[in-house]
């Protein structure tokens, strides 16, 4: 409030209910313009508070004051007011603190009965033949709030990290706040383009956000700017935020909730905001996703139990449920294997309906169900809908173009999943799991060279992610590289002992590299764990292979297809199942599989 404003203090009243959030409701409350009120609180010192972190704050006042600085005035201001814009041209009416007088009720002149019928019937065929028409016409047009991917500092893999998460976050938050009126997208690429160029293209919509993150040891410096592209490119508002690198996690919960309170005072809608995202719920989900992304059996199971606790702090909220089903597919497929596809992939399915139900517009949910309709049910047709359905709703969502690659896979469609590959990892460039998905794609296409480089950069950017030194072993061993390969297993047993899927992979080395007899050893080794825990019927088959040995390989490869193994939909082009081709019995394999 303005120095020298003093008024009497109003009387104790709700503050709930005596809240007008944001100069639209001060303004409705005036029947006045924002601009209106506005000039007011400059010139006439109108009640009206902030909050007090910055000038760019919360903007609120209380009915009752201003009610009271009404009447406290002599002459109440008007149009006509040099201190008005001018912007209406009635007599302004007086707005008094509550309704003391009702005024009486107009005579109504009745109209003839014929005549009324007459009109409502003209009305009806009005409506029924220009329904459509009026409906475009009169429902409020869609705002389009385009959101950049945040950039990260060149060359620090951990400030796009935090980058890559406030996107998410960002895109998360602001997709459940105004669904009526609000639409948001986000555009691919991994560079903040120039605002000339997208301001240029209709398909960007109306506003854009577009943010960078930069890191100075444990500093962490984040700017965001809001751009109105109706206006060519007039930037709304911007701040940057500064904060500590001891939390990542929580610090991009607690700048988004920032943004999103900054992006909602300035974006022009007049529709009253719906109830916040449950704090607990999206924290724990964000924590889940974060050890998704580790892939590991251990990394796995953390994350359902924070999925877990996002869905009982808000069982409505749909992201956690996506989050799960993607938990559960994984542990049910190689190289983790730690549960029977029979049993994880009915729970996976289960978790990205239930998501679907809450949210058929999350696409997470949509790539969730479209793993499981590919590898699990062999549902085809199902999964490239679910797939297809994902990207068009968020064409950056690098993860979507990931898994897309697995349903060009399975088809045999390798040149279009090596594009889908080059995507994803254009939109997270510093991701160990995209890079290395990459090379997988290189690897079913037998360009092998590729895999092992691209292998070697995910370790670059993870020297622990024991993914990429599974792949980058099998493209060395299908060069011929043994010793390479045999070096590379090794070193994921002496970290992850007992890992079946490792087990096989090393066993299947030995076999063809000459050792038969440790190939044997390690066949019985898994034959003992299987007593005790799940172990695929794929690794035995495997390393069979290897051995030569056809006629054990195809037994456990039909024991594999009972299990419903998810690996298999990709025998079209594994490598690993080349000494196979030949046989009479693979065809019938393939076709067992819907290929």
């Amino acid at each position: 409030m303005p120095e020298g404003n003093l008024l009497p203090k109003p009387d104790p009243v709700d503050q709930r209910s005596d809240l007008l959030d944001g100069w639209k409701e001060i303004g409705v409350h005036l029947r006045r313009e924002v601009r209106t009120v506005q000039r007011w609180e400059k010139s006439l010192g109108l009640p009206v508070h902030r909050t007090p972190h910055d000038k760019q704050g919360r903007v609120f006042a209380y009915k009752s004051e201003i009610d009271l600085w009404w009447k406290t005035r002599d002459n109440p201001p008007d149009e006509d007011d040099p201190s008005s814009d001018g912007a209406l041209s009635v007599v302004p009416l007086p707005r008094p603190a509550s309704s003391d007088v009702i005024p009486p009720v107009p005579a109504v002149r009745r109209f003839p009965r014929w005549l009324l019928w007459g009109v409502g019937a003209i009305v009806v065929i009005a409506v029924f033949a220009l329904g459509p028409r009026l409906i475009r016409v009169f429902r409020p047009a869609k705002i389009v709030l385009s959101v950049v991917p945040f950039k990260g500092q060149a060359g620090d893999p951990e400030a796009q990290r935090i980058a890559d998460g406030l996107t998410e976050e960002m895109i998360s938050r602001l997709g459940h706040l105004h669904p009526a009126r609000l639409t948001i997208r986000e555009l691919p690429g991994t560079s903040q383009p120039k605002l000339e160029q997208i301001s240029s293209s209709r398909d960007n919509g109306d506003y854009l956000l577009v943010g960078s993150v930069r890191r100075d040891g444990q500093h962490v410096a984040i700017t965001a700017q809001l751009v109105s592209l109706r206006e060519g490119t007039r930037v709304m508002w911007g701040n940057t935020y500064e904060t500590q690198l001891k939390d990542v996690i929580d610090t991009e919960i607690q700048i988004s909730e920032t943004l999103v309170s900054e992006v909602l005072n300035v974006l022009p809608t007049d529709q009253h905001q719906p109830p916040q995202l449950n704090r607990t719920a999206n924290e724990a989900y964000l924590k889940g996703r974060y050890f998704w992304n580790r892939r590991t059996v251990e990394s796995l199971n953390t994350a359902i139990a924070y999925f877990r606790q996002a869905i009982e702090a808000d069982p409505t909220y749909a992201p956690p449920y996506a989050g799960l089903s993607d938990c559960y597919a994984l542990l049910g497929s190689a190289p983790y294997s730690a549960l029977p596809p029979t049993e994880a992939f009915p729970k996976a399915e289960e978790a990205a309906l239930k998501a679907l139900q809450l949210d058929d517009t999350l696409a997470e949910a949509h790539v969730s169900l479209g793993y499981s309709r590919l590898v699990y049910d062999r549902n085809f047709t199902e999964a490239e809908k679910h797939f297809r359905r994902a990207l068009q709703l968020r064409p950056g969502y690098a993860t979507a173009h990931q898994f897309y690659a697995y349903y060009l896979t399975a088809v045999g469609r390798m040149e279009e999943a090596i594009q889908e590959r080059k995507l994803a990892v254009q939109l997270d460039p510093v991701s160990p799991l995209l890079n290395s998905a990459l090379g997988e794609a290189y690897y079913q296409a037998r360009q092998f060279d590729q895999t092992i480089e691209l292998n070697q950069k995910s370790l670059e950017l993870d020297p622990s992610y024991i993914v990429a030194l599974v792949n980058g072993a099998r493209g060395y061993e299908q060069k011929g590289m043994h010793a390479e390969a045999i070096a590379a297993y090794q070193k994921i047993l002496t970290v992850a002992p007992a890992t079946p899927s490792v087990m096989a992979l090393l066993g299947h080395a030995y076999a063809v590299s000459g050792n038969p007899a440790a190939a044997q050893k390690i066949l019985a080794d898994l034959e003992k764990i299987s007593q005790q825990r799940y172990v695929s019927s794929l690794y035995i088959a495997m390393i069979y292979t290897g051995l030569k040995d056809k006629d054990h390989a195809f037994q456990y490869l039909e024991k594999a297809n009972q299990e419903r193994c998810e690996y298999l939909v990709y025998l079209r082009t594994e490598p690993f199942a080349d000494p196979l081709r030949s046989d009479p019995r693979f065809p019938v394999l393939l076709k067992s599989l819907g290929l």
